[in-house]
């Protein structure tokens, strides 16, 4: 059973942070930082997860059904509420497996290359001084970090690890994992993350 009891930025001290940080450097003129949290931690797994359910819907691919019960309070009066688990898809064939990732990482490195561009921008117009310089870097540094990791998961593609799932009805879907270290992580994961 999980508990909320207060917003859900409050749950995760780091992304908080991360959130105030980008709205500091927003008003030194760096938005860029905002501007990739809103596109990559919003818009993008939004527009996955309509792309999942209208495939989902036309049996294009598959996901396990997860629900996770929560006990949210409502001034003060708990309510229990359950909540669908977005898990890693399945799809007819590994291609199409890998294709869907493929196309949807490319997606988030052009959100990731359209803010270092913005960034950029925002650098030459910025007033020269040694606060916009360092504001500058403090923007820069994460979200070149962010673009090569992309760019790393974009590589391992082609060594993706496929899990067969046979259903009752006779269907097979292929979902896809990325293995490092001889760990296992579902390709979803790293798709949907900030990082």
């Amino acid at each position: 059973m999980n508990y909320q009891t207060s917003a859900l930025w409050f749950y995760r001290p780091l992304a908080l942070l991360v959130v105030l940080l980008a709205g500091v450097l927003s008003f030194f003129g760096f938005s860029a930082a905002f501007v990739y949290l809103l596109l990559a931690g919003l818009v993008l797994p939004v527009a996955i997860s309509m792309y999942l359910h209208t495939q989902k819907e036309g049996e294009k691919a598959w996901s396990p059904k997860e629900n996770s019960e929560w006990i949210v309070y409502v001034n003060g009066i708990p309510v229990r509420e359950d909540r669908a688990v977005l898990t890693n898809p399945g799809f007819a064939s590994p291609e199409k497996t890998r294709r869907f990732f493929l196309v949807s990482f490319l997606f988030k490195l052009a959100i990731q290359v359209g803010c270092l561009y913005q960034l950029g921008i925002q650098f030459l117009a910025a007033p020269t001084g040694p606060v916009s310089v360092i504001a500058g870097i403090v923007c820069l540094i994460p979200l070149l970090a962010v673009t090569i990791n992309t760019f790393k998961h974009l590589q391992q593609l082609n060594q993706l690890q496929f899990t067969t799932i046979q259903l009752a009805t006779g269907q097979s879907w292929h979902q896809a994992e990325f293995e490092r270290d001889g760990k296992t992580t579902p390709a979803l994961e790293p798709l949907l993350s900030l990082k």
